[in-house]
């Protein structure tokens, strides 16, 4: 006969679920804006990690950001309901110009060819579009290469007579494609190029956008390059994290795991137990390789209870998610599966009881992009 205690009651809320605090999200952003505006930078918000999340971008707006930049125009197209200035950070492709036009007020350009056909649309349009015009100070990502000043000097001079098309900066990256970390070197030569362009063209630029949140270091550690203030940002308010020295900045919300886990506490990623036994901690049999063509690796520490969760790695990496009972571990995944161990919890674990895990930036770049995760902003 089946007890009461064996009868499982489904949860009224959908899961796995990703819950994200926009209390702290926007508390944080505050904090990020005043500080930054006390050295005369202005930050330009990035939004992407949500995968154009409206409540995510609500949150920073009313944290006092007054541009937002998504990585896609699809992105774009679901703030339209944000009321604040809208910037495109990927250079789109040719087929993607009329909803640049459509969506975005801003967009980082590099190349001329582009910059013509993007002025051809505006002007269909009926519309004026700002260009932050993108230099390459090592990194090897996008933008005109700094040593080449001709290209630069001829790009900005056909740029100022493109009909509907304005400059709205110059900008630079750093720490992304070859991981070159911005200096006080390469941040005053990039305001050095900016200063003979000006001269040269008879001009003034509104902005000098120096980077992502890794240049944060440099304001840190006050050693600012004079004449960059502006800065595209977004793990800095999601994180609370100085990414170069890794260290938490008591001023924001951050988590209070080991900041060389790099989580923060405003993402809490739950999944359901769905299988609850105990089983051998080495696999029986011989061993070939998993879906994903790894050989696993499993050290014997004999039987241990353990917890299958409906949360794979199609859904998120593990590598990126940490238990927020410390006393758990995750042993593996699968596509559709993750197995943690919790033979060492205090608390009994059952089917349907819930686990919850911190996220890095890579899992909650994925966990925002997956599907079969609900996504839902919380208050705290």
């Amino acid at each position: 006969m089946t007890s009461a205690a064996d009868l499982i009651t489904p949860h009224a809320s959908s899961f796995p679920r990703l819950e994200i605090d926009v209390r702290k999200l926007e508390e944080n952003t505050r904090v990020e804006v005043q500080r930054l505006a006390e050295q005369g930078v202005t930050v330009m918000g990035v939004n992407k990690v949500f995968n154009g999340m409206p409540e995510t971008a609500q949150a920073i707006w009313r944290g006092g950001i007054q541009v937002i930049a998504e990585s896609r125009v699809s992105n774009l197209k679901k703030l339209q309901s944000v009321p604040c200035a809208k910037c495109l950070l990927r250079t789109p492709g040719p087929s993607e110009l009329p909803d640049v036009i459509r969506h975005a007020d801003i967009s980082l350009q590099s190349d001329i060819r582009m910059l013509r056909a993007l002025s051809r649309e505006a002007t269909h349009q009926g519309k004026t579009h700002r260009v932050l015009l993108m230099i390459d100070m090592g990194d090897l990502r996008e933008g005109i290469w700094f040593r080449d000043e001709a290209a630069i000097h001829s790009t900005l001079s056909e740029l100022q007579r493109l009909p509907n098309l304005e400059i709205y900066g110059l900008g630079t990256n750093f720490n992304c494609l070859g991981a070159i970390m911005p200096t006080m070197e390469n941040g005053e030569r990039f305001v050095e190029i900016a200063r003979k362009m000006e001269a040269r063209l008879g001009i003034r630029f509104s902005y000098l956008s120096g980077g992502n949140c890794t240049s944060y270091h440099l304001i840190d550690k006050g050693t600012w390059p004079a004449g960059i203030n502006h800065l595209r940002i977004g793990a800095l308010h999601q994180f609370g994290i100085e990414y170069v020295d890794m260290k938490y900045l008591d001023e924001y919300h951050h988590s209070l795991m080991p900041v060389e886990r790099a989580t923060s506490n405003l993402y809490l990623l739950k999944a359901e137990v769905i299988e609850v036994n105990t089983k051998p901690t080495f696999p029986v049999g011989v061993q070939g390789f998993d879906a994903f063509l790894q050989r696993p690796r499993f050290a014997d520490r004999g039987e241990r209870r353990r917890a299958l969760l409906a949360l794979g790695r199609q859904d998120v990496p593990a590598a990126g998610c940490w238990p927020i009972d410390p006393e758990i571990q995750v042993i593996g995944q699968a596509s559709d599966h993750t197995v943690v161990d919790i033979h060492d919890c205090e608390r009994e674990h059952g089917v349907g009881d819930i686990v919850s895990f911190e996220l890095d930036y890579t899992a909650l770049l994925a966990a925002c992009n997956s599907p079969g995760i609900t996504k839902v902003a919380v208050t705290g």
